[in-house]
This record gives structure tokens, sequence and C-alpha cells, in this order.
């Protein structure tokens, strides 16, 4: 592992490791990337082979065990995912994107790390045991099917890839895994959505939850398989569906276990479930949840924003057609209370992708831009969805925050959750 950055006045630094020296060993066992790393360093006795200049140096060193050594590494190498899924959302990318958003991952490191999820399609007997071994839990699995057919179908692969018995391995040893089921109207829903619920339920409680989403459709399919769209019709019928299978779970054991996404009950139009629905929101990150906590997040601030700003604020809130209702009569309304500030909301439809594409995370800077230039006026600033930029700054089209900005000639803020930021220096 190369070290790609050293913290001042670290235990790394007190030891003279320099960036650009490679990590080998610790305590003998080999370092292959930073799950290696954060397993074997808290080990409180270390001697860590280290290549330095083209020789091999060894570091002796004692610490406590949740001592850190103050090292950053370069990115891992990621696993390529092999799968061939009819509505994997890369394969619906327009051509003439940055290479990263044709690079399907498979991963169980990331999905450690960062929550992705994986298939387990191609996962080996050593990885299965690293995972044990080093106690990465949770991680996050698709599902989909676990009816043979169907699930090969929806994976794109000729073989039984043995999924239920990796599940009874990494359960029955103690790891924690969060799955989830892309629902494909006439694929994988009524008997096939009953038993794969069914066969998940039967490794509870390690296997902690399953979300179920709809699938998304962008208008770039050319050459992929047809696939039929989750109308609001079918919505509903499917909401009633998963809801009854949460309620039983409920009743049986006191949690729900299967839980629906937003996009079904923002599609519907109905209210959201209580917080104590989501059983701590494990999957909130899938869409499950995420816009209920936000909104508790919000009305735990409401106590703390002004009656009153310093001088008059205009602003313009970005959002996509589905959370469009949700956030003009939830949180517009409350932050127009405030007297002398003044929040119009620029719901933006989504061309880039296409419309039946609805959510705020995949909106891109050139549709926002197209829409906020056709407005009147957008106030001193505007206000984005966190989630619809990489690394705080750039969009999926590759537009930067600053790109933005400077064509609308106004200032561009992406705001996550913390809504009493919008009122900061105002006051």
């Amino acid at each position: 592992m190369k070290i790609a950055a050293i913290e001042s006045h670290s235990v790394a630094e007190e030891l003279g490791l320099c960036v650009g020296d490679d990590v080998l060993s610790i305590n003998g066992n080999p370092v292959r990337d930073i799950l290696d790393f954060r397993f074997l360093v808290t080990d409180e006795d270390l001697e860590m082979e280290v290549l330095k200049s083209g020789e091999t140096v060894i570091y002796e060193l004692e610490k406590d065990c949740d001592d850190d050594l103050g090292l950053s590494f370069e990115e891992i190498k990621i696993r390529y995912c092999g799968n061939d899924c009819p509505f994997c959302f890369v394969d619906q990318n327009p051509a003439g994107m940055r290479a990263s958003m044709y690079f399907r991952d498979e991963d169980f490191r990331l999905s450690f790390l960062s929550g992705h999820y994986v298939t387990l399609t191609n996962i080996s007997k050593r990885d299965l045991d690293r995972i044990v071994a080093q106690q990465l839990s949770p991680i996050f699995v698709s599902v989909h099917a676990t009816e043979p057919d169907v699930r090969k179908f929806l994976l794109g692969i000729n073989h039984d890839d043995h999924l239920l018995p990796r599940l009874e391995f990494l359960t029955g040893r103690g790891i924690e895994i969060h799955t989830q089921i892309v629902l494909c109207p006439q694929i994988n829903d009524g008997a096939v959505l009953k038993k794969t619920v069914d066969d998940l339920a039967s490794f509870r409680p390690n296997l902690a939850s399953v979300s179920i989403v709809p699938l998304g459709l962008t208008r770039h399919r050319e050459g992929l398989t047809k696939l039929h769209p989750v109308t609001p019709d079918i919505a509903g019928q499917y909401l009633s569906t998963i809801e009854g299978y949460a309620n039983e779970f409920r009743a049986a054991g006191g949690e729900n276990f299967v839980y629906a996404s937003d996009e079904f009950y923002l599609m519907l139009g109905k209210s959201l479930p209580d917080p104590e629905t989501y059983d701590g929101f494990p999957q909130k990150e899938n869409g499950v949840g995420m816009v209920r906590f936000m909104l508790e997040e919000f009305e735990a601030q409401e106590s703390e924003m002004p009656d009153r700003l310093a001088a008059p604020f205009e602003a313009t809130f970005v959002t996509a057609t589905l959370a469009s209702r949700m956030f003009r009569e939830n949180i517009l309304a409350r932050l127009n209370q405030v007297a002398n500030f003044s929040g119009q909301l620029a719901v933006v439809e989504n061309d880039f992708y296409g419309t039946s594409v609805h959510v705020t995370g995949l909106l891109t800077g050139q549709d926002i831009h197209r829409h906020l230039s056709q407005m009147d006026g957008l106030g001193q600033e505007v206000f984005l969805p966190a989630n619809c930029l990489k690394d705080g700054a750039i969009f999926l089209d590759d537009w930067t925050v600053d790109q933005l900005s400077a064509k609308l000639g106004c200032r561009v803020t992406p705001i996550a959750n913390d809504f009493l930021s919008i009122f900061e220096r105002r006051v």
C-alpha cells in the first residue's frame, strides 16, 4: 500500500515515513489494501515492513490499539462487475461522459467502506473468509430475486452463483447484511417477490433488512433489453404489497424488515411513514427513509431558525420533479415564514436522462442551467441538493458548481440537511 499523505505531528511522521513509501506487511501479514491496514494496525505491538527508496526497512513500535498512525493511502484498485443486468444504470448513460461513469464496480470492500451494493456473484471463498476474519460488517447486497432462472436473467449470468449458501455462510458467522431488490414489472414481482422475501427472511436477524426500489429507466436504452417502467398504478399495487410484508414482520418480530423506497410514496403523493417505521434508517442512502430523515432533521432545526433577517434575502432552491411537492409544502413554506427571507422553488425536469428520471440525485449541471437561465430572477443565491454532486463539486455531466455559478452570474451552494446554514451571516 503506497502512502499518499502523512498527518503533521503524527506517529508516522515521527517514525520518518514519507509519501511514496510502500507499506508491505504488518507483523508478517501482507497489506493488500486499506482494509488489511485497518485490521492489522489495531495490534499494540507492530513490526511494519516498508519499501523505502527501493530498500526494505523494518519499523517497530508500541501503541494503544486505537491509536492512529496518521497515514493515508492511494485509492484501492476497484474490482469490475462482470454481470450484465438489463436495468444497470451504467449501461443507460449517454455517450461522451467521463470514463468512470461507465465503470461497473463489484467490490465487497467498497460495500463495507462506502455502502456500495454488490451481488456476491463472483466472490471467492477466500474473500468470504476474509469478510468473516476481519468482520467487514455490515455489507450491502443486491439480490433482486432468489428464484434461480429469474436471478440469472436479472444479473445477466448463465450459471448458479450460489447466493443463498453465501448468505448463510456470512450471516451464520456474525456478518450483518442489508439487501436490495430492484423491482421490475412482470419479472421479479408477484410470487417471485414473495419467494425472495421469504428466502431472505430465513437468514434473520443478521440479514437485517430488505429494501425494495423501482427500477430506473433512462432514454438511453438503445440495444438494451425492453423493460416495463413502474407507473403510478403499478407503484400503488407494489406499495400495498410491500407494506403488507412489513406489517407481518413487525407483528411477528418487532421490526419491518422489508422497506419501500421513498420513490413509491412520492410518486403516489402519499405521506411518508413515521420515523419509527424505518428502524434506525439502515438503508437511508439507498433512498429508503432519506426524505423522512431529512424532514426530521429539518424539524429539529426549526426552533433555532431566526424570526427575522437583518436585510432582505432572496434565494432559489433546486429540486427534481419527484420531491417538489414535498419540499414546497414541508420545507419552503416554513423557511418563508422568516421575515425578510423569500425563497422560490425551481423544479428541474431531467432532459439529460429523460423525464422518466425524476430524482434529485440524477440532476445534471446542464439541465439545472437550462431551467434557471429561463427564470426571471434567482435572488442572491441558488441552493442545490448536495446528492446530485460528486465530492461536493462535480455533476454527473462533468459540469462543476463553479461553472454553473459563473454561467448564471449567481452564487451556487450545495446544501444537504443543514438548513440553518441558509441564514448564517444574515441574522
